[in-house]
């Protein structure tokens, strides 16, 4: 098994920041498709939902990517003990 290091760190938070940033803009999209068949209004505002996405997503993805880094530290650290 390969050892844990900062570049991981760094890859875990990249990845996980676009992911949420992706899922964040398919929420907003699916609930723009629910709102226009509901009530016929298709209201899709990309200059709110990109600053939006970029926030929630960075502040997610920065937390869940140090949270896999730092399971896989300890894990690490776990095995090498055994």
């Amino acid at each position: 098994m390969e050892k844990i290091n900062i570049k991981d760190l760094f890859l875990f938070i990249f990845y996980c920041v676009c992911i949420l940033c992706f899922a964040v803009v398919l929420g907003y999209v699916i609930a723009a498709v629910i709102v226009y068949f509901k009530i016929g209004i298709f209201n899709l505002d990309w200059e709110l939902i990109i600053p939006e996405t970029a926030r929630k997503g960075s502040i997610g993805g920065v937390i869940l990517g140090f949270g896999i880094w730092i399971k896989g530290k300890l894990n690490e650290r776990k095995n090498k003990n055994q």
